[in-house]
């Protein structure tokens, strides 16, 4: 059977994505911190609820947790929403031999889980939509580490204030993701390895009094789990960050 499991998302500073373009549809150095800024934020949130690494472990917790009896074709459902934002996760669990459980457990060994998170944030300096989809297949769940691969998309559009400048911003924002070999410690829950491949398509409208202008931009960025509670972010090959994964904060290397 399907199992369906829901949580919050909480993404507080993904408006800070992009604070600025330069001309030309040229970063600035302020625009990739901006930026690495944002993709910290998407990674992880203080508290662990949300964000990439909160949603893996969302999958890991309902697939290995006991699930709900159910009449057979039914779904378990669970749905929590924080801030107008929800994920919503649906799991195939399959034991060590492959067979199709009818709920998620103690005795799953991998999953299959396609990846919903949808909803609107509104905060006194900006607003968000979000919306997301995507499918990550866990093995090893029976080891003491399970591993994540899979795909995913996002569409958002937010509007906020630039910082430092008197500027409003409206983003237009698709995220391309792929999830290569994630492995997260089953006991501690922390990720210790893998990478996250984002390649971010984009356009920007700036208002300043009469003027409106749009850039249009796009950016690679390379997220390195280093199994030492923080990540290597890479923007375009070449800016290098440090996001922590406790908290999202990033540092320039």
């Amino acid at each position: 059977m399907k199992r369906i499991f829901s949580t919050t998302l909480t993404l507080c500073s993904l408006s800070l994505l992009l604070g600025a373009c330069g001309g030309d549809d040229e970063l600035s150095n302020e625009d990739y911190d901006d930026i690495a800024v944002g993709v910290g934020s998407l990674v992880a949130v203080p508290g662990g609820e949300g964000g990439e690494t909160g949603s893996l472990n969302d999958v890991l917790e309902a697939s290995i947790s006991a699930g709900t009896s159910a009449a057979e074709g039914a779904s378990s459902v669970e749905i929590v929403v924080h801030a107008g934002v929800s994920y919503e996760y649906r799991l195939d669990c399959y034991d060590a031999a492959g067979a199709l459980q009818d709920a998620c457990g103690a005795d799953t060994d991998s999953a299959e889980a396609s990846v919903d998170w949808s909803g609107e944030l509104d905060t006194p300096s900006y607003d968000a939509s979000i919306m997301r989809v995507g499918d990550w297949s866990l093995s090893g769940l029976q080891s003491d580490t399970a591993v994540f691969s899979g795909t995913g998309s996002f569409d958002i559009e937010t509007s906020f204030s630039a910082m430092y400048r008197d500027v409003e911003r409206t983003l237009s924002l698709s995220y391309d993701a792929s999830y290569d070999d994630i492995t997260i410690d089953i006991a501690s829950r922390r990720v210790t390895g893998g990478a996250i491949h984002y390649n971010i398509d984009g356009a920007r409208y700036d208002e300043r009094g009469a003027r409106t202008k749009e850039i249009e931009f796009a950016v690679t960025a390379d997220l390195s789990f280093t199994g030492d509670g923080e990540a290597l972010l890479v923007l375009d090959g070449s800016r290098s960050y440090v996001v922590d994964l406790d908290t999202g904060a990033v540092a320039a290397e």
